[in-house]
């Protein structure tokens, strides 16, 4: 009994932690007098409806991404999955570079499960971050030869070229991401840390290959949204080009280390570079850039504190 006062009170700190890191956030915003509404689409309500749609998809797909991967060592529903995201989203607020996600994520797993719950949760965050470097490799030689990157000794080629090396580094790269992955099992499988039931030791090609589609589908969505929040601050954007230079937005943030309560600065200073090619309005950028942050981290922590606060285990 006492150890379960003892950890209320500790998931009632980290709840707080995680009230103060979103409060802090939308009071530090420095373009709340550009949110107004001479600065907002007049289809602004249809443009509300589809973030309210995209969000629901991009929540709903995490979720979903999450229960495939624990239902290789335990049954788990989906909205007790969601549950689990929402408060790895609260605890991986307040630590840095999100190192704390994974121990949100497996609170309401039983103490057998836990240690599977942890190399699921890692997984998935290895395999995203590989999609959006790979994605971003990728569309990288289509920005420049579009000049979207101002590179001077980057030379004229044909797209036929550049098609073939976005060949190259998507065999390339599943090469890579395949043989790593068998060595990550290998590796577990001899450790006596993954108990059993283990996360790979029922994982099969094609749940990973599943898996690789909802990432996939997932950081399109998030792209999207991006692209919704910018048309609903009246900045108009090829959609060709956007698609072309978002990826390397979210690969660089995804880079470069964010520290416990500066990854929005760092997250407006690299949207500013990369979409300044696009307008010369950083109020729009950067209100676009925060209410992105504010409906896919700030309400996902803020509900992840509250089931964290009613947690009872």
């Amino acid at each position: 009994m006492k150890h379960k006062i003892w950890y209320r009170i500790i998931y009632f700190f980290i709840a707080l932690f995680a009230f103060y890191y979103v409060v802090k956030k939308l009071v530090s915003f420095g373009q709340w007098d550009y949110v107004s509404g001479r600065s907002i689409n007049s289809y602004w309500f249809s443009l509300l409806a589809v973030q309210v749609a995209l969000w629901a998809m991009n929540i709903g797909l995490e979720s979903f991404r999450w229960q495939k991967m624990v239902n290789t060592f335990t049954s788990q529903g989906f909205f007790r999955s969601l549950q689990m995201v929402m408060m790895g989203f609260t605890t991986g607020s307040i630590s840095p570079m999100k190192m704390g996600e994974p121990g949100g994520k497996v609170l309401l797993l039983t103490k057998d499960e836990k240690a599977s719950g942890v190399l699921a949760s890692v997984y998935g965050s290895y395999l995203n971050s590989i999609l959006l470097f790979l994605i971003a490799l990728i569309v990288l030689p289509f920005a420049l030869s579009k000049r979207l990157i101002a590179v001077s000794f980057f030379p004229e080629l044909p797209a036929w070229f550049y098609a073939i090396i976005a060949v190259f580094i998507v065999l390339g790269s599943y090469t890579i991401i395949n043989v790593s992955f068998k060595g990550i099992r290998k590796q577990v499988r001899n450790t006596k840390w993954a108990v059993k039931p283990g996360f790979f030791r029922n994982f099969k090609t094609g749940q990973a290959l599943k898996l690789f589609l909802l990432t996939l589908i997932r950081i399109a969505v998030y792209n999207f949204q991006l692209y919704v929040w910018f048309k609903f601050f009246n900045v108009t954007v090829p959609l060709t080009e956007f698609f072309l230079m978002s990826p390397l937005y979210f690969a660089a943030i995804t880079l470069i280390p964010a520290v416990f309560l500066l990854d929005l600065g760092i997250r407006g200073s690299v949207g500013v570079f990369v979409f300044n090619v696009f307008t010369n309005n950083v109020g729009a950028i950067l209100s676009a850039l925060f209410f992105l942050w504010f409906v896919n981290v700030a309400i996902p922590v803020l509900w992840g504190s509250v089931l964290l606060v009613k947690n009872k285990t």
